[in-house]
């Protein structure tokens, strides 16, 4: 009987401790489960917050890009060639007075190959974020005038913008990274600022100058901004600086320098506009506007 007891205490006793092992290795299990679970939402954290990098792919080799570049100073130079003879790229006021008067004569019978290579030459900059853009905006006035120039520079400088962002999603992103981390992380916090109006906060973005274009475009896929406010956000804000540089491009040969253009009331315009269009992403706007919502269902 004895021994009959203490086999039972024995049996018991191991299966206590085999059933406390088997909880404790539930527990740990549930711990480590835990923990996967908060360094997957640290990283969710990470990725929707200041820092936000977006890593969803490995990024295409960067010689993709040089092949992309030139295929596309290729095309342009086949172009070009079927031009009078033009000089280089126009870089001041000047340059884009002489090609005009060039251009001007030869639009008239070629007009399809003027514009197109005109659209091939705006994207290429924009994509490569290249400088030159703003006197092909000038130009465009004089050729084409304000009717065709003023969409279609808003058009091929939106087309560029978006190529910009896509070679940086698909190739450059971690090179953007690893030169700009700390305008990268201040440019992630103010768009998480403001997710809610992020159209008006790009359309800020382009008509002021405190963030240049081609940062825009390539830091935006990084921190999330969805392609298509990228582009309507594009699109919108620099109209009204396309504006004014097309319709000054009408009278090309009396302007002499830039403040010809960009006068006080073209300044105060759109300082207006964009003051307008920052004012739904500013929080105590966004929280009036919220209250007059909730009324309003009310």
């Amino acid at each position: 009987m004895k021994s009959s007891s203490s086999a039972n205490k024995r049996t018991s006793s191991s299966s206590s401790s085999s059933s406390s092992s088997s909880e404790s290795t539930i527990d740990d299990c549930n711990i480590e489960n835990r923990n996967k679970n908060i360094n997957t939402t640290t990283k969710k954290k990470d990725n929707n917050g200041a820092t936000t990098i977006n890593d969803e792919h490995k990024p295409l080799p960067l010689s993709l890009l040089l092949v992309i570049f030139i295929i596309a100073l290729a095309s342009i130079t086949f172009l070009v060639l079927k031009f009078p003879s033009l000089s280089d790229l126009p870089r001041s006021f000047e340059d884009v007075k002489q090609l005009s008067d060039i251009l001007n004569q030869y639009t008239d019978d070629n007009y399809f190959i003027v514009i197109t290579t005109y659209a091939f030459i705006y994207i290429f900059l924009q994509a490569f974020s290249i400088p030159g853009s703003i006197f092909l905006s000038f130009l465009s006035g004089a050729l084409f005038g304000i009717w065709v120039g003023f969409p279609l520079v808003c058009a091929v400088a939106t087309i560029g913008a978006t190529c910009s962002y896509m070679s940086s999603y698909y190739i450059v992103r971690n090179l953007v990274k690893k030169f700009f981390p700390d305008k990268l992380t201040v440019f992630a916090t103010e768009v998480n600022k403001r997710r809610s109006n992020l159209l008006n906060y790009i359309i800020f973005l382009r008509i002021t100058p405190f963030l240049p274009n081609w940062f825009i475009n390539l830091a935006s896929p990084i921190i999330d901004v969805p392609i298509g406010t990228f582009m309507i956000g594009t699109f919108v804000g620099i109209a009204p600086a396309t504006f004014i540089a097309v319709k000054a491009g009408l009278s090309l040969q009396e302007l002499t320098k830039p403040s010809d253009i960009f006068d006080t009331k073209s300044i105060l315009s759109m300082a207006l506009l964009a003051l307008l269009s920052i004012l739904p992403t500013l929080d105590p706007v966004k929280r009036r506007l919220d209250k007059l919502l909730n009324k309003k269902q009310e």
